[in-house]
C-alpha cells in the first residue's frame, strides 16, 4: 500500500517539480553565516549571535562635539515586520559607540529562530554597558519592540537593566527639518542635512522579504545589502546628533536647510532663550512667511513678558509694522495689547489701533490685504478694538477732569 508521501513525491515528479534540500540545521546555518560575513559566533544561553564588527572614521569635529554629551550606544534594529507586535522578531540589531576617532559598530545577526534568545541577551548587555541610548524613532518602535521580545523570552532582569536616558533624535529632526525637506525620514536628513549619499542601498520596505529568503535558501547573500544598510543607519545616527549639538551652538545662523520655528522651539526647550530670540529675530526678516513669523514673535513675546523685558517685546512687533498689510495691522494690535496690559498706557494702545486702521485701510488700496475674509476678519478686530479703548480713554478722562475739579 503506497503511503501519503509515496503520492506526494509522485504528484512531484510527474509535474516536474524538484524535490526541496533539507533545511540546515541552525547550528549549522549559525556557522555558515559567520564564515560569509568574516566574523565571529558568541555564545550565549540558549543559542548563539553572528558578531559583525567594523570601524567607521568619524570626523574630528564630530566626535569632539559628541565627546561633551555621556557615553551613547547608537541603536537601531532590522525586524521581520513593521509592527511591535509578540510575530515580529529582531533579525539584525546594530549598536555603535565612540572609540577615539571612530564609531565602533557592532552587528549581531539572527541565524535562525532557535537563538533569538541568544541575540536578545547579548544585544540587551551591551545596550545596558552605556549609560544612554540614540535611537531614531526608538520610542515608537525599536525599544517597544526590543521589550516585547524579551518579555516573551521571560528576560525581565535584562528587559530591566537598559539605560534608563534614551534620545530619540526623530522628533528632533522633524521639528528642524520636516518642513524644509518635505518629510523627516532618516534617508530624508542624510540626503538634506548630512551630506551621505548611499551609493547602494536595500530599501527598508525590502528587509524582511531579503531575510525570509536567507531562511529559505540558506544563502547569506541576501542579508549583505541589509547589513550595509544597517550600518549606514547607525553611523547616520552619531554624525545627526552632532550636527544637533553644533545646531544649538550657533549653528543654525549658516544652516541651509532649516525651520527656524522648529529651531526657536528646540532652543527653548533646552533654555537658550536669547538665541531662541535670535531666530525669531532672524525669520521676521522681508521675504519670510508672515503667518509662521507672527507664531514665533507671539512665543517670543510671552518670554520677553515673563522676564519683565516690555520694551524689547514691544520693538519686536514693531519692527513688523512696516510694511503695509494685513499682518502689519495685525502687529499694531499686538503693540495695543502689550501698551494696554502691560504699561497701562491706554492712549498709546489707542494711539496703536489707530495706526493699525490706517495701514489696513492702505493696505487694501494697494492690494496687500489678501482675501476679503482674512481682510474682514482683521478689520472686525481693529474696529472692536478702537470703540472698547475709545471708551476707555473717554472715561479716563472724565474721571481726570472730577478729580482735577475736586481738588480745586
Amino acid at each position: 500500500m503506497r503511503t501519503l508521501a509515496d503520492r506526494l513525491q509522485e504528484l512531484r515528479t510527474s509535474s516536474g517539480a524538484r524535490p526541496r534540500p533539507p533545511a540546515q540545521p541552525a547550528a549549522d546555518r549559525a556557522e555558515l553565516l559567520a564564515r560569509w560575513f568574516g566574523a565571529r559566533l558568541q555564545v550565549a544561553p540558549h543559542g548563539a549571535a553572528v558578531v559583525v564588527e567594523r570601524r567607521v572614521p568619524l570626523p574630528a569635529s564630530t566626535t569632539w562635539l559628541l565627546a561633551k554629551l555621556p557615553r551613547a550606544t547608537y541603536f537601531d534594529t532590522e525586524t521581520t515586520g513593521l509592527s511591535t507586535g509578540a510575530g515580529t522578531v529582531i533579525f539584525l540589531a546594530g549598536m555603535g559607540s565612540i572609540d577615539g576617532d571612530a564609531l565602533v559598530v557592532r552587528q549581531l545577526v539572527l541565524p535562525d529562530y532557535p537563538h533569538e534568545g541568544a541575540l536578545l541577551r547579548l544585544a540587551a548587555g551591551e545596550l545596558s554597558s552605556r549609560p544612554r541610548l540614540v535611537t531614531y524613532n526608538g520610542r515608537g518602535f525599536d525599544l517597544p519592540l526590543l521589550a516585547t521580545r524579551l518579555t516573551v523570552h521571560r528576560l525581565f532582569r535584562e528587559l530591566a537593566d537598559l539605560p534608563e536616558q534614551h534620545d530619540d533624535l526623530l522628533p528632533v529632526a522633524r521639528r528642524l527639518y520636516r518642513r524644509p525637506l518635505g518629510g523627516a525620514r532618516l534617508a530624508d536628513v542624510e540626503a538634506g542635512v548630512l551630506g551621505v549619499s548611499r551609493s547602494s542601498d536595500c530599501p527598508g520596505s525590502e528587509v524582511p522579504a531579503r531575510y525570509f529568503g536567507y531562511l529559505r535558501s540558506g544563502s547569506p547573500e541576501p542579508l549583505t545589502d541589509v547589513l550595509d544598510h544597517n550600518l549606514q543607519d547607525v553611523v547616520s545616527l552619531a554624525l545627526l546628533e552632532a550636527e544637533l549639538l553644533r545646531m544649538r551652538a550657533g549653528g543654525w545662523r549658516d544652516a541651509g536647510v532649516l525651520d527656524p520655528f522648529g529651531m526657536a522651539v528646540e532652543l527653548l526647550r533646552i533654555g537658550a532663550t536669547e538665541d531662541a530670540l535670535a531666530v525669531v529675530e532672524a525669520a521676521i526678516a522681508p521675504g519670510v512667511e508672515q503667518e509662521r513669523a507672527h507664531t514665533l514673535l507671539r512665543m517670543a513675546t510671552r518670554l520677553l513678558l515673563g522676564s519683565g523685558e516690555v520694551d524689547r517685546a514691544e520693538r519686536l512687533w514693531t519692527a513688523a509694522t512696516r510694511r503695509a498689510s494685513t499682518e502689519a495691522a495685525a502687529a499694531w494690535l499686538e503693540v495695543a495689547r502689550i501698551r494696554e496690559r502691560h504699561r497701562d498706557d491706554l492712549h498709546g494702545a489707542l494711539e496703536a489701533t489707530e495706526a493699525a486702521s490706517r495701514v489696513l485701510d492702505l493696505a487694501f488700496a494697494l492690494g496687500r490685504g489678501g482675501g476679503m475674509q482674512e481682510l474682514g476678519r482683521t478689520r472686525l478686530r481693529v474696529d472692536s478694538r478702537l470703540r472698547r479703548l475709545s471708551r476707555w480713554v473717554a472715561a479716563a478722562e472724565r474721571r481726570a477732569r472730577r478729580q482735577v475739579v475736586a481738588v480745586a
